[in-house]
């Protein structure tokens, strides 16, 4: 196990200076690999600038009609604006550099405004039966806008005050928008008997712009209910059991979260792209740009739930256990088509298969309470999570789509049967060990000693990409939570650790530093690679020699066990005595002084940068596929809290 550590070397060859002997920037330039200096790279970004405001606000109303019947309308607003300028200079002392100036300045906003109203009625009859009754409308509208200015080219580079688009050599401007919106109808019903017997049922029906006149509308019922065990007269002698409720619940919600437009055929005029000569000029044209989808829906995830809370020994121990089962259908999906379908034109978003969630969390927290609140008083909870994700089905005949396509990788896999996102290569079988195993083991074309011997997957003798398998997957075998509150006196101390195991990471920097690929920094682990002398080595050998593509495609060489335990957050604070500090007759009810820390430490064996990787983008999201994710920042934290 290990500590995760942030201060790792850059693929800039460490020999290289941060200065050269003209004290300008060194770098990789005369045939020192192709590395950048990042001392280099944090200076020319001294004057980036990127600034936003964001301003929100939500003003209501409610007027009673009649006793328990009350309207209410609310509207919200949230605006935002921004403002990025960048910089770029000449940068000739790295191998890929030039001696180009620029700068891009980009400006824009977002808008939107929620406007809701209700009608709810509540009654209780008998002091038995309790009736909770909701009707309401939803409108939500988006809007986005932004201009961008790029200039190349100026005579002057050592002020800012000269970096003016207009003064480039070479100028351009672009702007984009985009806008949305939703309107929904919605009911509740919630019913009680005695707080005993619980059941509850909504209905909502949303239209999005997002889709055409077909489909614009969903409609997304849901039903609940609960029966509280501990008030029924058989366990009443349950002395020790405080409360014990059943619960479950089914029910459909709707996704709506794609780019405008996918049901209309879009055009743009571009030079580049579509152009005519009339009249001895170049003439810009039209060209179909993204192709549409009319019959593009709502994807649809329907849900039940089965689970109970319960609550032991006067309230010491409480807990709950959840079962549940997702499935996703119609799901949106960006399916690429072959360019001689839709040529340079970008793909519709289509509604392809179904994926199923299947899992199950429990929680356990035990408070010790004494009647004495200066004594050691403490509560300790744990959850444990545990999430099956499997595709049920594509598109009709297609069970394999494979995707995160980076330089020569290709890392990830949608295959029918397995989870989302899983890693996709070879499987590394071994390193061919002497010339006698280039012929006794399948293999391919500039297999060598000291490289890669991957598993014949199909057995035809032969490795190719017909080898190409599921390696790994980034979805956990379960993940877990600890948080520990205690006091003493007038201190109180709050602790929360969290953890994930046997999810599995693709460390694509792998790429860069373990293979002759790039002739940068190398990664310690190449120390102990393959040799005649280290036969027992599990990493390639290093040579300058041209080796097969094969030994860099993806495999499984890039996954790694990537279970890790955190401490999220520890924050210690002391709680003054208003009463000794202000006098007895202080406004000031409460004061509250505490120190934090975030993200204290790591413990994994994944040997990147941090071990909590999200996603790469693609052309769907590469989970777990790590290109040198900046690992989590520790925040220190000193602050005081007033209650009045």
């Amino acid at each position: 196990m290990r500590v995760v550590r942030s201060d790792l070397p850059t693929v800039l060859k460490t020999l290289i200076p941060v200065y050269d002997e003209g004290g300008n920037f060194a770098g990789s330039r005369g045939g020192w690999g192709n590395g950048e200096n990042p001392v280099a790279i944090a200076y020319r970004a001294k004057d980036n600038v990127n600034k936003s405001n964001f301003f929100f606000g939500n003003a209501f109303g409610e007027y009673d009609i009649l006793k328990g019947l009350t309207f209410r309308t609310s509207f919200g607003v949230k605006y935002e604006n921004y403002y990025n300028l960048s910089y770029t200079y000449p940068n000739l002392e790295f191998t890929e550099g030039s001696a180009n100036s620029a700068s891009s300045e980009t400006s824009g906003y977002n808008t939107e405004w929620t406007w809701t109203n209700t009608l709810n009625y509540k009654a209780n009859f008998n002091d038995a039966h309790s009736l909770n009754v909701l009707l309401g409308t939803e409108a939500i509208d988006n809007t986005y806008r932004q201009v961008q200015g790029n200039g190349n080219g100026y005579f002057i580079t050592n002020s800012t005050d000269f970096f003016y688009v207009s003064q480039a050599s070479k100028n351009s401007a672009a702007s984009e928008g985009a806008l949305g919106s939703l309107f929904s109808i919605f009911g509740k019903v919630d019913y009680s008997y005695k707080d005993r017997y619980i059941l509850s049922g909504t209905v909502r029906r949303d239209g999005s712009s997002n889709f055409g006149s077909k489909n614009k509308y969903g409609t997304f019922p849901g039903v609940s209910g609960a029966w509280r065990v501990s008030q029924e007269e058989f366990m009443k002698s349950a002395g020790w059991l405080n409360d014990l409720k059943l619960r479950a619940g089914y029910g459909i919600t709707g996704n709506q979260r794609i780019p405008s437009y996918q049901y209309l055929k879009r055009y743009a005029t571009s030079i580049n792209s579509a152009s005519y000569p009339i009249n001895n000029e170049l003439v810009s044209g039209l060209w179909v740009s993204d192709y549409q989808n009319e019959n593009v829906k709502w994807e649809q995830v329907a849900s039940l739930n089965l689970g109970l809370d319960f609550s032991i020994l006067g309230g010491k121990i409480d807990g709950a256990f959840d079962w549940y089962n997702k499935k996703t259908s119609d799901m949106l999906f960006a399916l690429p088509l072959p360019g001689t379908a839709v040529g340079r034109a970008a793909s519709p978003y289509v509604n392809i298969g179904d994926m199923q969630n299947k899992g199950v969390e429990f929680s356990l927290n035990y408070h010790h309470k004494q009647t004495d609140p200066n004594k050691f008083n403490f509560d300790i909870g744990a959850n444990i999570s545990r999430n099956k994700n499997t595709i049920v089905g594509l598109a009709p005949g297609i069970n394999d789509v494979v995707y995160g396509a980076f330089r020569s990788m290709e890392t990830s896999i949608l295959r029918t049967g397995q989870p989302f996102g899983a890693f996709y290569g070879f499987k590394v079988a071994g390193i061919y060990q002497n010339e006698a195993e280039l012929t006794q083991y399948p293999s391919y074309e500039k297999a060598r000693v000291g490289g890669f011997r991957f598993e014949d997957v199909n057995g035809d003798g032969i490795i190719d990409a017909k080898d190409n398998t599921v390696i790994g997957s980034p979805h956990p075998d379960f993940t877990y939570s600890l948080n520990f509150n205690a006091n003493y006196k007038n201190f109180d101390i709050m602790m929360y650790f969290y953890g994930s195991k046997g999810n599995e990471n693709y460390e694509a920097t792998r790429y860069f530093t373990d293979f002759g690929v790039f002739d940068g920094q190398k990664s310690v682990r190449v120390l102990d690679a393959w040799s005649p002398t280290n036969t027992s080595s599990m990493i390639p050998s290093q040579t300058k020699e041209e080796v097969s593509a094969n030994e860099y495609a993806s495999s499984s060489y890039f996954v790694q066990d990537a279970s890790f335990f955190k401490m999220k957050n520890l924050q210690i604070g002391y709680n003054f005595s208003t009463d000794k500090l202000f006098g007895a007759n202080t406004g000031v009810k409460r004061l509250r002084a505490y120190v934090g820390v975030t993200n204290l430490f790591t413990i994994t064996k994944y040997e990147g940068l941090d071990p909590e990787v999200s996603a790469t983008p693609s052309d769907y999201p590469a989970l777990g596929v790590d290109f040198g994710v900046y690992p989590q920042s520790r925040q220190y934290m000193l602050g005081v809290s007033l209650g009045f």
